[in-house]
């Protein structure tokens, strides 16, 4: 976040005034110390003096999200906005807020605030051009990311968006050559060198995307992107065993990373050793449906159900799905966990135990890489996916940044249940997403969804929703179980 320079208006005398800057001094040291909490309380101390001082409320606005208050956050930064509406670095920063917590309209709202008292400002009009990418308003994200570039021609990150975007449009021509903007202002930036080789796959020249990728690859070698899309571009060559071996080399480092797994799993099938991909995609073993039960507080499941559906329904963040996730045709929360509300901590302590059962259950296995990286610290993050018909789905994923995923489902269509509608509204495992270039089926397993239901499965098992056109709701609630933050 940005922060404001102080601004004095009222304040009383000149010792006070010395006070509060000597105060504001010292929690801007605590902040920069990674003393995030002992700022917020400072903070807290200067606007009891100076409730309307402006580098206060945005520097209290920064502690607080970084200790983890995220509500206080936002309420000094609209405190701040409504206080000074000409100040574009409080509406900056309260797009960062809501952006950070999914709260997609108004951060598009804050930023385009920003960049409108600001026109000069790149990273207000960037920021505008996320947030209308998330909004799957590409159109006007390009635009926004071509205003950044135009106040700052060398902002490297505009370019490398403004490639990406042209890249969905299919202007690969056009892509290409923004990505070699990008890459030529940060030409050690290896998602920009991965980008570009992506770019060049699609232009058919695939021994220059292999090339761009090892460069990627080279610049970052724990980037597992870099490894994934080379990976892919050797099967489009032909060579699955050097996929192969470009995902082992990954993983001899990096053993446990899910993106590398799912495509290592494709690169066998592609490479004829279904028996090795079939051992990283064990369904008997490692899929696991069951039905927990609800901790106290809920006389059953369906009361919990009950609560959970209608929280996900009235939820500030639920937007209809931004384009960088795999919902289509549906709609989608921020981060649920945090929330105070009885049926969200209630599912937090459900998810808890059900993890720590199934974990308990791997027993040891070292030469299983998603066995013998269990996670024995680790955090959770959840949010909710809403489809209401309309041929809803979710394409097939993955989740790269976790070892073990769930669905909870809170509310499910009839449909689900009818032996005549082939499967539409279930989950189903196994299928990796088109823009991989597998040619060789794996097996799938689909699972009917219903009320109260909980899988579990690694995280680099691909998993999508069938579609489904007729009326009825499904809630799911998905998470990730994440390594623990030191």
């Amino acid at each position: 976040m940005i922060l404001a320079v102080a601004r004095w208006e009222s304040l009383g005398v000149s010792a006070k005034q010395k006070r509060i800057e000597r105060a504001l001094a010292q929690a801007q040291g605590l902040l920069q110390g990674g003393r995030a909490a002992d700022a917020a309380t400072l903070c807290e101390e200067i606007l009891r003096e100076a409730p309307h001082l402006p580098s206060a409320l945005q520097l209290g606005a920064v502690a607080a999200f970084q200790s983890g208050d995220g509500n206080r956050a936002r309420d000094l930064l609209e405190t701040a906005t409504t206080q000074y509406p000409d100040d574009p670095e409080a509406h900056f920063n309260l797009g960062v807020l809501y952006q950070s917590s999914g709260i997609l309209e108004s951060a598009l709202g804050a930023f385009l605030r920003a960049a409108a008292l600001a026109p000069g400002s790149a990273i207000a009009h960037y920021n505008a051009g996320t947030a209308l990418h998330e909004l799957g308003r590409p159109g006007e994200a390009i635009a926004a990311y071509r205003r950044a570039i135009d106040a700052d021609p060398d902002y490297a990150a505009a370019h490398a968006g403004l490639a990406y975007l042209l890249r969905d449009a299919g202007q690969l021509e056009d892509a290409l050559t923004a990505y070699d903007s990008a890459v030529a202002l940060a030409p050690n930036d290896a998602q920009t060198q991965s980008g570009r080789g992506i770019v060049l796959q699609h232009l058919g020249r695939l021994p220059e995307a292999a090339d761009a990728l090892r460069r990627a690859a080279a610049l970052d070698p724990a980037y597992p992107d870099a490894c994934t899309n080379l990976a892919d571009v050797l099967i489009e060559m032909d060579d699955a065993v050097s996929a192969v071996r470009e995902c082992d080399r990954f993983l001899s480092r990096y053993p446990g990373d899910s993106g590398v797994l799912a495509s290592k799993v494709i690169a066998l099938g592609e490479s004829g050793d279904t028996e090795a991909a079939d051992a990283l995609v064990d369904f008997e073993r490692f899929l696991c449906p069951t039905r927990p039960e609800p901790p106290p507080g809920f006389a059953d499941a369906g009361a919990l159900n009950d609560a959970l559906a209608a929280h996900m329904l009235a939820h500030p963040t639920l937007v209809d799905a931004p384009a960088s996730h795999a919902t289509r045709n549906g709609k989608h929360t921020g981060e649920l966990l945090g929330d105070t509300a009885a049926p969200i901590v209630a599912f937090q302590a459900m998810m808890s135990n059900a993890i720590a059962l199934y974990k308990s259950k791997l027993g040891d296995d070292p030469a299983h890489p998603f066995v013998a990286n269990a996670l024995d610290c680790w955090r959770l993050t959840a949010w909710s996916i809403v489809l209401q018909g309309s041929g809803g789905f979710q394409a097939p994923h993955i989740h790269p940044s976790a070892w073990l995923s769930g669905v909870y489902y809170a509310r499910v269509p009839d449909v689900v249940s009818d032996p005549n509608a082939g499967q539409a509204g279930w989950i189903e495992f196994g299928l990796p997403s088109e823009e991989y270039h597998w040619r060789c089926r794996p097996p799938v397993r689909a699972i009917r969804p219903e009320a109260g239901l909980l899988v579990l499965f690694p995280s680099y098992f691909f998993h999508r929703t069938i579609p489904y056109d007729t009326e009825g709701t499904r809630i799911s609630i998905a998470f990730d179980v994440l390594p623990a933050i030191s």
